[in-house]
């Protein structure tokens, strides 16, 4: 089997069904470090300010997913990524700082390709990705939820790290602002079988946007398509509304959407 698919009241990444908790869309410590002690108000893009809440704290419950993990899930086999995330965001708004690029933190000895730490920082999106697609009902490949959680060595996640466009153009109309958002899931197709080839999301800290997927394989797709025929509609019927319905350059930017087969 390469998917799972568990109900929601157990863990999405490992089936356990004992101390769950509800995982972070933008993570607790990110969001201090950007916000301090400041109120923070979650909405989406563009919605008038009758539909934003107040989230009391980085903990508030309008900052997590929906869909829970267990404890172990949360702490011991994520713990090392989640503290990896953290060292790896602050050297790449160094990056920023210094007007340099800050995918050049791919160049850092740190992250030596498939190191600890390297692997780590992946492990992290792979968890996210993974929450991404529980949310929307989806099965979740087990190679990646096994990634997040430590299970095995196998990378399945391709990262991109960037100035966020979308900061960057508010900045320059009101100027420096505190700013955090995340993409929700978006889904990759060939235009011709409309059938699913890729999951993506973003996450954004500030004047950084991480753009994280995962590739389908054939097996993969087979599969998706005989065991969860639900979702895997869904997913035809949302690249086909893409295609007929092509997204706005202004759009594709902040999802942070790739040419690919969209």
């Amino acid at each position: 089997m390469f998917w799972h698919r568990f109900p929601h009241n157990k863990c999405c990444l490992c089936g356990e069904s004992e101390r769950l908790t509800g995982e972070h869309k933008i993570k607790a410590s990110a969001l201090r470090d950007e916000f301090g002690s400041e109120s923070l108000c979650v909405g989406t893009m563009n919605a008038p300010a009758e539909k934003m809440r107040l989230a009391q704290s980085p903990n508030s419950k309008h900052l997590k997913f929906q869909i829970p993990i267990c404890e172990k899930c949360n702490t011991s086999r994520t713990q090392q990524a989640d503290r990896e995330f953290d060292l790896f965001h602050q050297l790449a708004k160094e990056k920023v700082s210094c007007r340099d690029n800050p995918s050049n933190i791919f160049n850092n000895e740190r992250y030596k390709e498939n190191s600890d730490p390297y692997l780590n920082v992946f492990r992290y999106f792979a968890k996210l990705l993974s929450c991404h697609l529980a949310t929307s009902e989806a099965p979740i490949p087990i190679s990646l939820a096994q990634f997040a959680i430590s299970r095995n060595t196998t990378n399945c996640i391709d990262l991109e790290v960037k100035k966020d466009p979308t900061y960057h153009h508010i900045n320059e109309q009101i100027g420096i602002h505190q700013y955090a958002a995340h993409g929700g899931l978006v889904v990759y197709g060939n235009r011709n079988t409309k059938e699913p080839s890729a999951f993506h999301s973003t996450l954004t800290v500030g004047a950084l946007q991480y753009v994280f997927s995962m590739r389908l394989n054939e097996l993969e797709v087979i599969e998706l398509r005989e065991r969860f025929p639900d979702f895997y509609d869904w997913c035809r019927s949302i690249i086909e509304h893409t295609i007929q319905n092509p997204m706005s350059e202004s759009l594709q930017l902040r999802l942070g959407i790739r040419e690919q087969n969209a």
